[in-house]
């Protein structure tokens, strides 16, 4: 609970993505970057792992299994974490909290890391959005407005309340803390958390193949 890793690592076929020796090397490559903390993915692949370099034992295991692999990505967490994989790996989500999580506290946490597994969050929280984002989207939330014709004679000042509600629903739908919480309608998940003893700083999601 103290660090945690996301790697994605990519191969071409369902059938090595099963294969025991190449879950092994995910394993080991996610160790080296614990211990080892390497600035980014080529600094992963001149890291030592059991007396090679990781470059070197992912040549050696492509030569080996006949087919190409690539190590595309990875996060690093330290601090108060809590992970959660879903779909054989498909997606992986790692929470990290303010605070050392007791066992309801983590239960809540992994909840939380469950729900953004399912819905992919754009933000933390509406604090987190960068200005030029908001922006861009009041922008979109004007023009629709102004094409709706009931809305053609509304002075300005009450166009710009109109565009203030839609951002609050666009924090609800896009930022973590401000969403509804899944499991329970009656709580945002920041509010969720709060009642657990949780409070959460940070997250992160792959899903495989994204971007």
């Amino acid at each position: 609970g103290k660090i945690g890793v996301l790697v994605e690592i990519n191969c071409e076929t369902d059938f090595v993505a099963k294969n025991d020796e190449f879950l092994t090397f995910v394993t080991n490559v996610a160790k080296v970057v614990a211990e080892k903390n390497p600035a980014d993915v080529d600094a992963l692949k001149a890291e030592t792992m059991d007396g090679t370099t990781v470059d070197e034992a992912l040549t050696a295991l492509i030569a080996k299994i006949g087919e190409n692999m690539k190590i595309r990505r990875f996060a690093r967490f330290d601090g108060n974490v809590c992970s959660y994989s879903h779909g054989e790996g498909r997606i992986g989500v790692i929470v990290k909290t303010e605070a050392a999580l007791d066992a309801d506290a983590y239960d809540a946490a992994r909840d939380v890391a469950m729900q953004i597994a399912a819905i992919n969050p754009m933000y933390l929280s509406k604090e987190t959005v960068p200005a030029e984002d908001v922006e861009h989207e009041k922008h979109i939330i004007l023009a629709q407005i102004k094409e709706d014709p009931k809305n053609a004679n509304k002075p300005e000042n009450i166009l710009e309340k109109m565009v203030a509600g839609k951002i609050n629903k666009f924090y609800e739908q896009n930022c973590l803390l401000q969403q509804e919480f899944v499991k329970d309608s009656d709580y945002s998940v920041e509010k969720y958390l709060e009642s657990r003893g949780a409070k959460l700083v940070d997250f992160v999601r792959f899903e495989k193949g994204e971007g």
